[in-house]
């Protein structure tokens, strides 16, 4: 654990200005909703399009990518946008509420995709998608830009960050091991996945009540004084100068090709399991490489916030990209090594991940308190990046690397092994384009970036 007189860690006596342990959990929790938000249809949503529904990669990841892009993007902004100029009227905190509503709503129509042909299918999907975008956005941004105002102690927000990031475990593993559990306990189908969807819809508004609680508990627990910034109303072109500014857009663009790369990384996961390393049980593996993951994100949160007090917060998140594409480069050709070594790798990529991911949103943090006026601005700029990145990643470019070099949706169906050329697309879009994608977003930082 790092000296505690250089970051504080999660359950130090509070001061004044610091948040106690239930404080920072309190907020944590809400990362929960947002993980399973982002990740379950990343994991789950273009491996059930095309295996389940037999549409085809190229098809599929489009009507992923534009609701993604259009409603995602469009919703962060505006939520953005809002919460800032509402901000002296509605706390950025019961924006949390509206997603705790919508939650449930969004994840059981998801699934539950009426017969008939191919166009409605899609033309379905792409329906509730875009709804379950909106109700992404209505929390997610809000639920960022919080934290930002909760303290004005910088090594507090990388413990925040940290905190947030341990949440992301559980909720990686409510996406990554849990629902996939489900849908191999009920035989697969899609009804397996409908049921599964209903479970989540249960879990989330949960998490987003606790968090609506707990970041009330946590900005009392901080002592901040209230703001007085002037909320002024910013024009297209003002909030565009507010983003590209260098400190900040250079962060928000190492992460938007990084992301790129995660989300392919991701979204192929099952793939590579079920066809490069031929497991019949690829919903099981899934569930246990979740866990190892988790288990490499939670304990590797001292060692970055450590190392991000010695060597500064930039040089810790190069480091753990340097990790992170390594780990990708050796589990691209290690699908013959089973799946001891597929576990050992995930625990090592898991901590460079987590490293770049919790340091990435501690600048960013540190960004939008610096400016608070922009706080909603910023945060909103951050996950809807984070939602171009994996619809771009994990749907559009994976589906047509996939359908590229040809992986046949009909024999993915019938339950049938895929083509060599195929296996190839899965194992580039898995582990080569990932490390790369990667490399060069660290490499945009380290070399023009200031944090």
């Amino acid at each position: 654990m790092p000296d505690a007189s250089a970051v504080t860690m999660p359950g130090a006596a509070s001061e004044r200005g610091r948040l106690s342990l239930v404080a920072q959990i309190g907020y944590g929790v809400g990362q929960v909703a947002g993980q399973v938000f982002r990740d379950v249809p990343t994991l789950l949503l273009l491996f059930f399009m095309t295996t389940v529904l037999g549409i085809s990669p190229a098809i599929a990841g489009a009507t992923i990518f534009v609701p993604k892009l259009v409603m995602g993007v469009g919703c962060d902004m505006l939520v953005g946008v809002l919460s800032d100029r509402w901000r002296e009227r509605i706390h950025r905190r019961w924006w949390l509420l509206a997603g705790a509503v919508g939650a449930p709503l969004a994840l059981v129509l998801l699934f539950h995709v009426p017969e008939g042909s191919t166009a409605l299918r899609v033309g379905y999907v792409g329906a509730m998608f875009s709804l379950y975008m909106a109700v992404f956005a209505s929390f997610s941004v809000p639920y960022l830009a919080i934290a930002g105002e909760l303290t004005a102690d910088a090594g507090q927000r990388s413990v925040l960050m940290a905190w947030r990031l341990v949440f992301t475990a559980v909720g990686v593993l409510t996406s990554g091991a849990l629902a996939p559990a489900i849908i191999e306990a009920n035989g697969g189908a899609q009804p397996a996945y409908e049921t599964m969807a209903m479970v989540l819809a249960v879990i989330c508004p949960v998490a987003l009540l606790i968090a609506f609680f707990g970041a009330g508990h946590a900005a009392r627990q901080s002592a901040q004084a209230p703001s007085t910034a002037t909320r002024v109303r910013l024009s297209p072109r003002e909030a565009l100068a507010v983003l590209l500014a260098p400190r900040f857009s250079l962060l928000l663009g190492a992460n938007l090709v990084q992301l790129i790369g995660s989300g392919m990384a991701f979204a192929s996961f099952l793939y590579f399991l079920s066809y490069n390393m031929a497991r019949a049980d690829a919903f099981q593996i899934i569930g246990g490489v979740t866990v190892v993951s988790c288990l490499g994100i939670v304990v590797a949160q001292p060692m970055w916030l450590g190392l991000a007090a010695r060597l500064g917060k930039r040089h810790a998140y190069v480091c753990a990209t340097a990790v992170y594409s390594v780990m990708y480069v050796i589990w691209a050709f290690s699908a013959h090594w089973g799946i001891t070594a597929a576990y050992a790798i995930a625990f090592l990529a898991a901590i460079g991940n987590s490293g770049w991911a919790m340091l990435g949103f501690s600048m960013m943090s540190d960004i939008a308190a610096e400016d608070e006026r922009h706080a909603g601005l910023y945060a909103a700029a951050w996950v809807a990046t984070d939602k171009i990145s994996f619809a771009l990643g994990g749907t559009l470019l994976l589906g047509l690397l996939l359908s590229a070099f040809g992986f046949d949706s009909a024999r993915a169906v019938a339950g049938l092994p895929q083509s060599d050329m195929a296996l190839t697309g899965v194992m580039i879009g898995f582990g080569l384009m990932p490390a790369a994608l990667n490399a060069i977003g660290a490499f945009i930082l380290a070399r023009w970036g200031r944090n």
